[in-house]
């Protein structure tokens, strides 16, 4: 998808990357954006504006959290600050200058790839997190189990090993289950 603020220009970009083999998509920046993106689903998202405002990163950034998708902007706008807002508000590629069509295709690439990359750390993190979130758990219905029935830690990890086993759960599910089940008897 191509957003620009000038019509001659997007259709201009627009020409010479569908001639690179891409289908374009052409939208204005506004209040319509975000509904125009979420109806083509784009694979990359090339911004062509003279100075985005507040307004569009923050339109980004919505982007960013419901519908990551690769974008790069092109823009007259310098400056370490604003640039570090518009990476932070999801842009993956920040160019300073005029589009040059011929060199959009390669950017695009880049970018494609950067994200990827980026997509993939970001779900090592997420499963990361989730794992250490469910130890967490486990460790702390150990710790339940050895406090409210005087188990050593080695019991306690059967315990709950053997009641994941008959309950056809996972030890974090059954940890959850015994923390909620503690935590509604204290309550």
């Amino acid at each position: 998808m191509l957003v620009d603020e000038v019509p001659d220009r997007a259709r201009w970009v627009g020409d010479a990357l569908a001639h690179a083999g891409m289908q374009v998509a052409i939208a204005e920046a506004g209040r319509t954006l975000l509904k125009r993106i979420a109806d083509v689903e784009p694979d990359v998202i090339v911004i062509d504006i003279e100075s985005p405002d507040r307004d569009m990163l923050e339109s980004l950034s919505v982007l960013s959290t419901h519908q990551p998708t690769p974008i790069v902007m092109f823009s007259e706008k310098r400056g370490t600050d604003f640039i570090n807002a518009a990476i932070a508000a999801g842009v993956t590629a920040y160019m300073v200058g005029e589009i040059d069509p011929s060199k959009v295709k390669p950017i695009i690439d880049a970018a494609m790839a950067q994200f990827q990359a980026f997509q993939g750390m970001r779900q090592a993190l997420d499963e990361t997190q989730e794992q250490l979130r469910q130890r967490r758990s486990i460790e702390k219905a150990k710790l339940l189990l050895i406090q409210s029935h005087g188990f050593d830690e080695a019991r306690a990890h059967q315990f709950l090993r053997e009641l994941a086993m008959q309950r056809r759960l996972s030890m974090p599910e059954v940890a959850a289950g015994i923390l909620e089940s503690a935590q509604a008897d204290s309550g």
